[in-house]
């Protein structure tokens, strides 16, 4: 075919046969598709592509500029590629900078850029991967084809010479779509090509999981060898997931996918039980001995023991199996785990393979032989190899099979030394639970019960001391269990073991020196109410009972025994209860007063504060100029001199030598500060260090908030002493037919409600969060006013960042919504 004086000769080399078809253009390029029916296409200088059918010529498609190379695709597109370097598909451009492309296996589009990078881009799903090379191509390379058999792309250097490689995007297409398929499964072909190009070999179960599990016969047979197999095995990794990592590149997969929403981990264990089942049972298992032996070690956690136990029924191959085990794991430890299977023999044959000395492990072994008992020779094996917890297991089996035969002497020869190994490493529960589990020494708790005073005892030097008492109870060791509960301070479980006590003890105690025993231990840990309780009920000494109850402020307990046990004490009434309520009450009011009072100073010197930052930036803003909260409080050092002490706020600062702005110096001072809790911390310290409450310091007025919100929370917390104050009082005017009580209740109460509702109508002032809401009005007196109050919100909001959380918003009054008031005090009499 050749074009010659605007007409298209072609010539049939089959049929030798010659056609000419008139051309009423000027055609710059050709392409032919790669269809059965193979057509002939044209481009003119206008970029218009035409098709010859039949000898005549129709048009397809239209670039938008014309190209100089143009290829046909499936689905009846074009990639066109211009001089100037823009690549198009149909009317889209895919690129700006492309200098060469190329067509692999009609579905994928592969092309070069400008900026040296390889582009691969599915024809079916119009997916895109840029820049997958990890080294970048050289300057002027150009795509020269690729192979679709052996997946390498050709590449032309600037200096003509060509290289090759194979990128993963063609590689794992071909995978997935050709030799993964559920119809055509190619397990062989997709293992080497993994191999050759150093691809994680976990994708082959990754990718389908449930079709890899269903086809590992499939897989182990189309091996070539036992190599193969273990290689891939020793890939297997439960933390690798190559499917999140390998699907971006996948361009094309199979046409109807199969859904899995099965679960498939771990899958390191799934696998080699599955390989290990399928190759112990094939016939020529000792072939897969190595195969066999890696199943074992991939597992999570690695068995070794079975390793070793199989190795143990294939005496013939066990040269060749060890010098493959060494290449996992150090011959040394391979005669520690061989010691651990109690197998002998099989540790005598792997010590033959070691660098030991014969004196070093056969005296050893020997004296592990005399043992006649095997959960104590096991026991002794496991205290060598230092795996505590079967250690525990096989002594725990070792002491019920002497109890349950009754071997006593034996026990005590070997018990202090089960002991120590148990004391040393704290496995008192995983004793206790194997010693316990078994029903048949239920009766015999003598040891039992020593393994349970060393585990109380251990709780109590950690100060768990409930913890302690229920493993003492649980051993019947009811005087510990009594000792444990009172520094736990459970008064009821100590009151219930009280009676098992005085019947375990060998010296007769009285119940009565028992109980007041119990009585003051609670008194000095200030349980009053605890004390009390056991001097009234269980003592009936109930002037020991007042007492405590008087020490405790428990005004309630005390007037019910005055009208009970103690109507006739008239002395203890007057000389001691009405003098310690009337201390109470009075310093419960004068707390209230000066927790006031402090309120009052603090929030009029905030004010104040305000004031004074109110006039300076009105001053700012009267002169012309606007007022910016990074600059002024960078400027601040400067004009310090022109304000007096009660002048200075947030825009002013006490040191001449601090220079920028308070997040600078903040960056600062934890530029270098890590992201730990540690430093955190110190970082959080750093920052407190800025806010003091010191009349004329840099930001008096955040420690200022600071200490009005934990003054108003303190306050706010005092309602409930006040509402159990004002009932005693009610109860003591009761008592005495007298008004006086019930005149103080009433003032204490309307004093706290009127301090209460004054400190609520300062919240939204303090913290700015409510501003008042000012009409707006021409002045321009007015405007500035409402400028001023939005400057200083801004300011305030922007420096709470010096202080927590917590104190950037008000608290919130939980005296408002609870039921703190005593209605019969309340001034509104119709109530």
């Amino acid at each position: 075919m050749f074009i010659e004086d605007s007409h298209l000769h072609i010539y049939n080399i089959e049929t030798k046969t010659k056609s000419n078809v008139p051309l009423n253009f000027h055609c710059l390029t050709t392409a032919v598709d790669h269809e059965t029916t193979k057509h002939l296409y044209l481009q003119d200088e206008h970029g218009k592509i035409y098709r010859l059918d039949n000898q005549e010529l129709h048009a397809k498609m239209l670039f938008p500029r014309p190209c100089s190379h143009f290829s046909v695709v499936i689905n009846g597109q074009f990639i066109g590629l211009t001089e100037n370097y823009r690549l198009y598909l149909n009317t889209t451009e895919l690129a700006h900078n492309c200098n060469s492309y190329f067509i692999h296996d009609r579905t994928i589009l592969v092309y070069s850029t400008l900026q040296h990078q390889l582009a691969f881009q599915s024809l079916i799903t119009n997916q895109t991967i840029t820049d997958i090379s990890h080294r970048r191509t050289e300057r002027g390379t150009r795509i020269v084809c690729t192979a679709y058999t052996d997946l390498k792309l050709v590449l032309q250097m600037p200096r003509g010479n060509l290289e090759t490689i194979y990128p993963r995007p063609l590689l794992l297409t071909y995978i997935c779509s050709e030799l993964l398929n559920s119809k055509t499964l190619n397990y062989q072909r997709a293992f080497e090509l993994m191999r050759k190009n150093r691809l994680n070999l976990n994708f082959l179960y990754d990718y389908k999981p449930k079709q890899f599990f269903d086809n590992i016969s499939t897989f182990i047979t189309n091996t070539r060898n036992d190599d193969d197999i273990c290689l891939f095995l020793s890939e297997i990794d439960n933390e690798k997931n190559t499917r999140n990592e390998y699907m971006k590149y996948i361009l094309k997969e199979e046409e109807y996918p199969s859904t899995d929403n099965q679960t498939w981990h771990p899958k390191a264990n799934l696998i080699c039980e599955k390989f290990r089942s399928y190759l112990e049972a094939s016939t020529d298992s000792d072939k897969h001995m190595n195969s066999i032996l890696t199943t074992y070690i991939k597992q999570s956690p690695a068995n070794m023991e079975g390793a070793l136990k199989y190795l143990n029924q294939h005496p013939k191959l066990f040269d060749n199996a060890i010098r493959y085990l060494t290449y996992f794991i150090d011959i040394d430890r391979l005669y520690d785990i061989a010691l651990g299977t109690y197998n002998f023999d099989l540790v005598l044959m792997i010590s033959e393979k070691t660098q030991k000395d014969p004196k070093e492990y056969l005296p050893e072994l020997n004296q592990l032989r005399l043992v006649t008992n095997h959960n104590w020779r096991k026991f002794k094996i496991d205290c060598r190899l230092k795996r505590y917890k079967k250690a525990i297991e096989n002594g725990c089996d070792y002491l019920i099979e002497c109890l349950i035969n009754k071997q006593v002497d034996e026990i005590r020869e070997k018990f202090q030394e089960f002991l120590i190994i148990l004391e040393n490493n704290r496995l008192y529960k995983l004793a206790m639970k194997k010693l316990l589990s078994n029903e048949q020494i239920q009766s015999t708790m003598e040891y039992v019960n020593d393994i349970i005073r060393l585990y109380g005892d251990y709780l109590m030097t950690k100060k768990y001391y409930i913890e302690a008492a229920l493993v003492y109870e649980r051993g019947k060791l009811y005087e510990q269990a009594t000792k444990a509960f009172r520094q736990g301070k459970d008064v009821q479980n100590s009151l219930k073991l009280l009676p098992d006590v005085i019947k375990q003890v060998k010296q007769p105690v009285s119940n009565a020196e028992q109980y007041r025993s119990l009585a003051e231990q609670f008194h000095h840990d200030s349980l009053y109410v605890e004390s009390g309780q056991i001097y009234e009920n269980y003592l009936n000494d109930y002037e020991e009972a007042f007492l405590s109850y008087l020490q405790g402020h428990e005004w309630s307990h005390v007037i019910r025994l005055f009208t009970t046990f103690l109507h006739d004490r008239h002395d203890l009434y007057e000389h001691e209860f009405l003098s310690a309520f009337n201390s109470f009450y009075d310093e419960l009011q004068r707390q209230i007063r000066n927790d006031y009072e402090k309120f009052q100073t603090h929030s009029k010197r905030l004010s104040l504060l305000r004031t004074n930052l109110f006039q300076h930036i009105k001053e700012i803003l009267n002169s012309g100029r606007d007022y910016d909260i990074d600059e002024n409080d960078d400027q601040s050092d400067n004009d310090d001199h022109q304000f007096p002490d009660d002048r200075r706020t947030l825009a002013t600062r006490t040191a001449a030598d601090d220079t920028g702005s308070i997040r600078t110096r903040l960056t600062k001072k934890s530029g270098s500060i890590s992201s730990s809790k540690k430093s955190q911390r110190r970082a959080a310290q750093q920052q407190e260090k800025l806010v003091q409450l010191k009349e004329g310091s840099k930001h008096e007025d955040l420690a200022l908030i600071r200490e009005l919100w934990l003054l108003i929370t303190k306050f706010d917390k005092l309602n409930s002493d006040i509402r159990h104050v004002n009932k005693i009082c009610y109860q003591i005017s009761s008592y005495q037919n007298s008004l006086e009580y019930e005149f103080k209740g009433e003032v204490l109460q309307n004093k706290y409600s009127d301090y209460l509702n004054s400190i609520e109508k300062q919240l939204s002032i303090i913290w700015l969060s409510n501003p008042e809401p000012q009409q707006q009005q021409q002045k321009q007196e007015n405007v500035q006013v409402l400028i001023i109050h939005k400057k200083i919100r801004e300011k305030l909001k922007k420096e709470l960042d010096l202080i927590s959380n917590q104190y950037r918003v008000s608290p919130v009054l939980n005296s408002k919504t609870s039921q703190w008031k005593l209605v019969l005090f309340d001034s509104d009499v119709s109530v």
